[in-house]
């Protein structure tokens, strides 16, 4: 359940600024609560993290980043593997059925969440997004996923294995549960309620999604000669391994956050891509199991949304909007409190204003700072 709050600002509190950005709070904020608010703790929380949404955006004068480097691509075979990997698996094991995902009309300015110890934002400097009007939020694949799917808000803009958890308790055909990649393997039977369970059972409990990753053909300096399969997926030929140097890897890793990105050194846990755009065309093609790229407009609006990694590909973020993104940040502590105003500078608000001065290797401390501050 979603509820809009407006002018609930607790005034006891000092402001970070004096300014307000006189928007109309009713279209810029929203707080969910949780469905099941049955505590004394749960219900103070939500009350606390209504009157906290409208004194987080009142302290707020974004600034912007300028880039500065350029990543070169030399992962472009294990991409294009991954890939084929994926569209070879939606071929051999179809999903049966599975509802599409659902979609908020917008995604406001500020949006609060409860999460375990407080509430957890997000932030867009450049105001709502309506989703309508954004690639990230549409279905561009066969499977009923969007990019919205394994990057939630209320997660950090990723995926917690708690509410992998509640969603397949509450809908086990929800998209997030594909064969591609939510099963343990693409061959795992899902014919009833208990398969299910047992086929996403990594998604559910620990929140992974599982990547299929081919052995590279060229200058290979390794090779497998022992593996503990308990999933059945790599030693099996047709999913996995056909020999010691061949055949796909499956690897088992929850999705990054699709927030505060313009901080990135590098992009993907194994840093194969080499920049969002082309993380974009992958993710569909992968992920939604999508059998055309996303058009080069439809790949800006995704990045226009998320971010673009202005340090680290100058170049291609020169048409993506000063100010574009989204960040997310804890902003209250139920035994801190409030993690901003008064001198504190948490929450997404003053994260994203930390941009304008961020560069790669601002925190290096092995002397690589190319400023020497």
């Amino acid at each position: 359940m979603s509820t809009l709050y407006r002018d609930r600002t607790p005034r006891s509190l000092n402001f970070a600024s004096g300014g307000t950005p006189g928007l109309p709070l009713d279209k810029y904020i929203i707080v969910r609560q949780p469905n099941c608010a049955k505590t004394l703790r749960a219900a103070r929380r939500s009350s606390t993290v209504a009157s906290l949404a409208v004194t987080a955006l009142l302290a707020a004068v974004p600034e912007f980043a300028i880039g500065q480097s350029l990543q070169t691509d030399s992962s472009a075979a294990a991409r294009a593997g991954a890939i084929a990997h994926a569209q070879k698996m939606r071929r051999l094991f179809p999903d049966i059925g599975g509802d599409t995902q659902a979609t908020p009309p917008v995604i406001p300015q500020l949006e609060i969440d409860p999460d375990p110890s407080g509430a957890i934002a997000t932030f867009q400097p450049n105001g709502p997004t309506i989703t309508a009007k954004n690639a990230f939020f549409q279905n561009l694949g066969t499977n009923g996923r969007t990019c919205g799917t394994c990057h939630q808000s209320g997660d950090g803009w990723s995926l917690s294995a708690q509410h992998a958890h509640d969603r397949f308790e509450a809908n086990p055909n929800d998209p997030l549960f594909r064969l591609v990649d939510g099963a343990t393997c693409p061959s795992d039977d899902v014919s009833t309620y208990q398969a299910k369970r047992k086929a996403y059972r990594l998604l559910r409990s620990k929140g992974l999604i599982r990547i299929g990753l081919p052995i590279p053909s060229d200058g290979l300096e390794f090779q497998i000669i022992g593996v503990d399969d308990p999933y059945g997926c790599n030693t099996n030929s047709t999913t996995g391994l056909t020999g010691s140097t061949t055949g796909t890897v499956s690897v088992y890793r929850r999705p990054l956050p699709a927030a505060n990105l313009g901080f990135l050194s590098t992009i993907m846990w194994d840093g194969r891509e080499p920049n969002l755009f082309s993380q974009a065309v992958d993710a569909t093609l992968g992920h939604a199991e999508g059998t055309v790229k996303p058009t080069p407009l439809q790949q800006q609006q995704i990045v226009t949304f998320e971010g673009c990694t202005q340090a680290l590909t100058p170049d291609l973020c020169a048409n993506t909007p000063a100010g574009a993104g989204v960040f997310t940040a804890q902003i209250f502590d139920d035994t801190g409190r409030y993690l901003f105003g008064n001198g504190a500078n948490g929450g997404p608000i003053s994260l994203s204003k930390q941009l304008a001065r961020f560069f790669i290797g601002v925190n290096d401390p092995l002397g690589q700072n190319p400023t020497g501050v």
